[in-house]
Formats: structure tokens, C-alpha cells, sequence
């Protein structure tokens, strides 16, 4: 085995939330990948085997590690098996225990008390340091661990965390900028005035763009659970070199990925031929993402068709069907499933000449043209502020807590996305009555 000192540059591998114990919802029960090879255990394995191959010095786990109590000796053969080949490639492992397994991965780390390579940072709600020494490197870690299942104060009030020699980083499971969170609350502006070099931060499954210069923000978890979860998932490499963080890159190795695929149908000229439509979309999409070659296993997508078509009565039936028979196809080697379809499409009709109409179809489609008038527009800013307020009420549900209440230019950009989608559902179900009644 060529020696880890090679080339000098010390690799930190950071894992999001993994939630051993835990499987994929949504799975078809005839589709060819079974729910448990494309669990969070599968991911687990395929980042140790990254970790061992890469050789590096250490990997970090920011808390939730395990899904539940329930599943602490599923969970604890899982996390065991990859420590124990991981101590083997001679790997430090340093985690953080999460609201998940506040309890748990405390048990875990007793039972793995004769393997030194397994490090339990922070336990009791206290904060502690261990340093990570190779390739000439030292990094040290700090970290803190949930005492119990809800924190409703930020762990960094009235602490003082030590830097290390060289590479300070912090690990912590959080709740970042949600004042009123029972999971360990955190302002940005805390993370700021601690003085580390950067933060790793669990709980959010929604990654960051972690980048070397301004390393702070959340892992995101390591597979992706369910359709919400979209978008690539995978732990994330870093590279160390003369005291400062150089690559820091997410590595989707996750076994399954959810998508969102939109597909424009102005172009289909026969509503027949909509399945080998759609499939060439697939085929398009699946070689732009995984160009490489490298890829997951399954793909659950979501689609929706999207455009002006002379088929708005039929495109709706017809996207009910592929989700209810959530349609499988292979590509590439890789076994896609529709797990849900819609469609959000417009008769081939100008807008503009719809809104001239004294009824609720011109009506809705007079509200569809204000969303793309300049922000100045004050009939726009009405639409909008009426919507906002409305809208507002629902961030504190899980499906939209990665939307930052502060940030204003992300709020209004899902209003908008809300509105075009609510609206675009309105005119179709207008059109076609309308169809019909003529």
C-alpha cells in the first residue's frame, strides 16, 4: 500500500447524516434494487471502501448517525463492521451524536470501546478537541454532542473553543439560523466569532456548497431517503496541505438518487408516442448527469411536462398513469422508476390573448403575466406581498426548512415557483372544462 504520506497532503473525509437503520421510501416492491441495497447502511459501506481507497487519515460523522433506539443493534453491526475496517486501513473515525442518537451513539461508543479508532466528541453537552496527525499535517477537530433529544439553547453560549496548532475545524450536529429550534439553535454569526478555520455541520439533509476559503455549512446526508431529498448526496472530501484546507469536494457515491427531470412537450406531435418521448428525455438527462460514467444504482424521478400543447386534456391522465405504475425503465446500466408525474402545461394559446377574456380564464391567466413583469411593477407587488404573507406560515414545516425565513430573494423565488405551478394547474383544469363544454 503506497504510504499516506505520500505526496504530503493530509484526506479528511465528512459525512452528513447517514440514519443507519433507516430505509428509502417510495420504492417500487417489483423494482429490481430492493429498499435495503439502497439504504443508508449501502451508502455506509461504499464510504468506507472510498475512505480506504483514498487512504485517509480520518473520517468525521456530524451526528445522526443512527436513526433511532430502536435500531441500536442494527445500527451498531452496520457502524461496527465500517469501524473496524476502517481501524484495519489504520482510519481515525470522530463523530458527533445528533438528536437522533443522543442516546444511542453514547451506547455505541462504549460497546466500541476496544477499538481506539472510534472517537466520541462532545459527550454531555460539553466540548472537546482531538487532533488528527499525517502526511505531516495536524488537524484538530472540536466538537459537541446533543446531552439529550431537544436543545433549545445554542451550544456555543459562554463556550470557548481552543484552537489548535495548525487547521482548527469545527463539528457540530445544529439548527443554523432558526432562533426558535429545539435542536441546538446556532446563528451564523456564532460560527463566525468562534475563531475556527471551518465548520462541518449535521442535521439539515440538504447540502451546502462547501468551498475551501469560507468552509461552513451543512454535509447534507449521505443518501437520499425520499423524493424530497433530490440532487446529489455523498460525503465530502477535504485536503489539507501546509496548514490550510485545499479541495474540498462532495463525492456522490449514494447508491440511489432522487431527481426532478422537467420535460417540455411543445415539440410532441402524437400523445401515442409520449412513453418513447419521455424516455429519450431520460436518456438525455441520465448522460448529462453521469457523463463520467460513474453513477448510483437506481434513480427515483420526478417529472413534470412542461410547455404549450394542443394535448391539455390528455397529459394529466396520462402522467396519473406513469406514476401509478411508477414506470421503470434501465438506462445506462442504472434502473430509473417514475415515482411521480404531473402536468403542468398551457393550451397553445398566447397569454396575452387569454387575459383579454372577461372570465376566470382571462382572469388567472391576467395573474400568470404578472409574475414575469419587472419587480417595479406595483400590480406584481401586490400578487406578491399577498402570497408571501400566506406562504410564510408554512416554513416552519420540514419540507421547507431549508429555506431561510432572512432570505428574502429565495423567499420569493419559491412563492413565485408556488404560484406558477398553482396557476398553471388552474388554467389547465379551466381549458380543458372549456374544451369539453364546446
Amino acid at each position: 500500500m503506497e504510504s499516506k504520506d505520500s505526496g504530503r497532503v493530509m484526506k479528511i473525509l465528512a459525512v452528513g447524516d447517514i440514519h443507519l437503520g433507516r430505509l428509502p421510501s417510495r420504492i417500487p416492491e417489483d423494482f429490481p434494487c430492493q429498499a435495503r441495497e439502497l439504504s443508508p447502511e449501502a451508502a455506509w459501506r461504499r464510504t468506507v471502501d472510498l475512505a480506504i481507497g483514498e487512504q485517509v487519515a480520518a473520517v468525521l460523522l456530524a451526528g445522526d448517525v443512527i436513526e433511532s433506539e430502536k435500531d441500536f443493534f442494527e445500527g451498531y453491526r452496520a457502524l461496527k463492521q465500517g469501524v473496524d475496517r476502517l481501524a484495519n486501513a489504520e482510519v481515525q473515525v470522530i463523530a458527533v451524536a445528533g438528536n437522533h442518537d443522543v442516546e444511542v451513539l453514547p451506547r455505541l461508543a462504549r460497546a466500541l470501546a476496544d477499538q481506539p479508532a472510534f472517537t466520541l466528541l462532545g459527550e454531555g453537552g460539553k466540548w472537546h478537541s482531538h487532533r488528527i496527525e499525517a502526511s505531516g499535517e495536524q488537524v484538530t477537530i472540536c466538537g459537541w454532542s446533543f446531552p439529550r433529544r431537544r436543545v433549545s439553547n445554542s451550544p456555543l453560549a459562554g463556550a470557548t473553543l481552543e484552537r489548535g496548532a495548525d487547521l482548527t475545524l469545527g463539528l457540530l450536529h445544529c439548527d443554523l439560523d432558526q432562533r426558535r429550534s429545539d435542536y441546538a439553535p446556532v446563528m451564523q454569526r456564532e460560527l463566525d466569532a468562534a475563531g475556527l478555520d471551518g465548520w462541518l455541520l449535521g442535521h439539515v439533509h440538504k447540502p451546502h456548497e462547501l468551498k475551501p476559503d469560507s468552509l461552513c455549512g451543512y454535509l447534507g446526508c449521505l443518501s437520499g431517503m425520499d423524493p424530497g431529498e433530490h440532487g446529489a448526496r455523498g460525503p465530502w472530501m477535504l485536503t489539507v496541505a501546509g496548514g490550510f484546507l485545499g479541495q474540498v469536494e462532495q463525492i456522490p457515491i449514494a447508491p440511489l438518487r432522487w431527481e426532478r427531470l422537467s420535460v417540455d412537450v411543445g415539440e410532441l406531435d402524437d400523445i401515442g408516442e409520449i412513453d418513447e418521448f419521455l424516455l429519450e428525455k431520460m436518456k438525455q438527462h441520465d448522460a448529462s448527469l453521469f457523463a463520467s460514467g460513474n453513477g448510483p444504482d437506481a434513480v427515483g424521478l420526478r417529472v413534470q411536462f412542461t410547455g404549450q400543447t394542443r394535448f391539455v386534456r390528455e397529459l394529466p391522465q396520462k402522467a396519473g398513469e406513469l406514476a401509478e405504475n411508477a414506470s421503470q425503465s434501465e438506462i445506462s446500466g442504472r434502473h430509473y422508476f417514475i415515482e411521480h408525474c404531473e402536468a403542468l402545461v398551457r393550451p397553445r394559446t398566447d397569454l396575452a390573448e387569454l387575459a383579454t377574456r372577461n372570465d376566470p380564464l382571462g382572469l388567472l391567466a391576467g395573474k400568470l403575466l404578472l409574475l414575469d413583469q419587472p419587480q417595479a411593477d406595483p400590480e406584481r407587488q401586490a400578487l406578491l406581498k399577498d402570497a408571501t404573507a400566506s406562504f410564510r406560515s408554512t416554513l416552519n414545516e420540514s419540507r421547507w426548512r431549508d429555506i431561510e425565513s432572512n432570505d428574502e430573494e429565495l423567499l420569493e423565488a419559491q412563492v413565485i415557483e408556488r404560484l406558477r405551478r398553482t396557476g398553471t394547474t388552474a388554467l389547465q383544469t379551466l381549458w380543458a372544462q372549456r374544451e369539453s363544454a364546446g
